[in-house]
């Protein structure tokens, strides 16, 4: 099929665009209202914990063999389809809230439903741009996207706690449902041409295990999404916990843990912001990795030891801006190490493996929270990943792979 046109905002990518930066405003205020109202409810840090693993746990299970299912679905019945299933499902627990019969399986039923739609809308989207746009347009194109998603994520987060506070939570999830059905609504318009693929059954179990005999080929790489799992596990088990902290603190609140969500955000962009500028040299990537991986640990430490709110504020999206370096420096290299042959394989193990750990510390983060205070918790974690990561990435082998030279190989 021929592109719709030679500029960037045509038709398709601006239908798609704009339908995403409505649905993302909406998931941002959805997911913040979840949380308080699930821990309002509830008063469980486990359930509230359960809900947010459940979310992951699809993509998770699908994830090694997204790519082969889009390559043979039609996309857009995949991206409509997907948006309508997620908007549909939110109204219905609006309603069922709003009519006072809501119980917690319909949250973890919905939640469920989520996970699915977005594990396969997500690839479908990526998949499609290439056709949507022309070539010397696609980086602007991912790039428009990316801003889109984050940006409304930004916003919605932004307000969130406060939404909540003055209107609640069947107003939040209102809003949701229909950014959703709106988002489709617009998405059944958007052209994508069907792809046939020939890729035969059964190939993507060989591809992953072709991954993982690769990967097993270097300590370095293999100690360095060790690492990558054990943060998500960490991160898993912190992120649960910080709302139960807002929560029970006087000096913090809801409408505040809004905003703190809001820096995480401004601080990953601020990270790909300076990386974009930057050139870090190959011969001082490992000592960037090293830095920026202690200073995210101990500033998330910090942080849960202060009081002052702009503090926790400053520290959060300092912390946030140290993830993305680090994580950027291992994607980068994992891929410059790896042939082009094999990048998919070991790109879709990696994240896969590194998205397993997340839901289980979301799941262990909520049970601890019912039996121990929040701020314990993320300190004795904290303290945990310290000593773990040095004994993980203080080692030649992680060394040699970061610092790894194409120029000077070729």
């Amino acid at each position: 099929m021929k592109k719709e046109s030679k500029k960037l905002w045509n038709r398709n990518f601006f239908l798609l665009w704009q339908g995403q930066l409505v649905s993302a405003f909406g998931d941002a205020l959805y997911a913040i209202a979840l949380n308080f109202f699930v821990l309002e409810l509830t008063g469980s840090t486990a359930v509230m914990g359960t809900i947010m693993a459940l979310v992951t746990v699809p993509k998770v299970l699908l994830g090694p063999f997204l790519g082969v299912m889009v390559d043979r679905a039609d996309r857009k019945k995949l991206i409509v389809i997907g948006d309508l299933i997620r908007g549909l499902s939110i109204l219905l627990v609006t309603a069922a809230l709003w009519s006072g019969v809501l119980e917690i399986w319909m949250l973890m039923a919905v939640a469920v439903a989520d996970g699915i739609c977005s594990a396969f809308f997500n690839p479908a989207v990526e998949s499609s741009l290439p056709d949507m746009v022309p070539d010397e347009n696609l980086m602007r194109a991912n790039s428009m996207y990316q801003i889109a998603t984050t940006g409304a994520d930004i916003f919605g987060q932004s307000l969130g706690g406060a939404i909540y506070s003055l209107l609640g939570a069947p107003v939040m999830f209102l809003i949701n449902g229909v950014s959703y059905l709106f988002s489709a609504g617009t998405e059944i318009f958007i052209k994508i041409p069907k792809v046939v693929s020939e890729k035969p059954k059964g190939k993507f179990r060989e591809d992953f295990k072709d991954g993982i005999r690769f990967v097993l080929q270097y300590e370095g790489m293999i100690r360095v999404i060790i690492m990558s799992f054990f943060i998500n596990f960490l991160f898993g088990i912190i992120r649960v916990l910080i709302i139960p902290w807002f929560v029970d603190s006087p000096q913090l609140g809801m409408a505040r843990y809004g905003v703190l969500s809001a820096a995480q955000s401004i601080g990953i962009l601020t990270g790909m912001s300076v990386l974009s500028v930057v050139t870090v040299k190959a011969s001082q990537k490992y000592n960037c990795y090293k830095i920026s991986l202690f200073s995210f640990i101990l500033m998330i430490g910090a942080a849960v030891l202060c009081n002052e709110y702009w503090m926790i504020l400053l520290l959060f999206f300092l912390a946030f801006g140290f993830q993305m370096v680090f994580n950027m420096i291992m994607n980068s290299t994992v891929m410059q190490r790896t042939p082009v042959d094999k990048r998919g394989k070991v790109s879709a193990m990696k994240t896969t493996l590194g998205m397993a750990i997340s839901p289980f510390g979301n799941f262990v983060g909520g049970l601890l929270g019912e039996v121990w205070n929040p701020r314990g918790i993320m300190l004795v974690s904290t303290l945990l990943a310290v000593i773990v990561v040095s004994a993980i990435v203080i080692h030649p082998t992680v060394k040699e792979f970061l610092n790894y030279d194409t120029d000077r190989q070729e």
